[in-house]
């Protein structure tokens, strides 16, 4: 049995969606473009940082993210519209809820 099952998942990807509405108000798409920028989830819930620390429970650096990876410019950062961010908020949860039902054994 996952430790993440669907109503968890659900719960995982609003918070996850109010975590990027609220950095990319305060700090615009590059802010959550920049390298480095990671999704991490630990048991305090899930949070915007500019690095992966080494204890998190899983993490997914924003820019991996196939929806970021399609606003990603060659020249710069990119920009990424703030409609964007319910698929990132999909796509990140979906990473992050892999990573922690791999911990938990069969």
């Amino acid at each position: 049995m996952p430790l993440l099952g669907p109503k968890e998942k659900s719960e995982l990807e609003k918070m996850i969606y109010e975590r990027l509405v609220a950095h990319w108000n305060a700090h615009g798409s590059s802010g959550l473009l920049s390298p480095g920028v990671c999704i991490v989830l630990d048991p305090g819930g899930a949070t915007i940082m500019s690095s992966q620390p080494a204890d998190a429970l899983a993490a997914v650096e924003i820019r991996t993210l196939f929806t970021a990876l399609c606003h990603l410019s060659a020249d710069g950062p990119g920009s990424m519209p703030r409609d964007s961010l319910d698929s990132l908020a999909t796509e990140a949860t979906s990473s992050l809820a892999a990573q922690v039902n791999r911990i938990v054994p069969d």
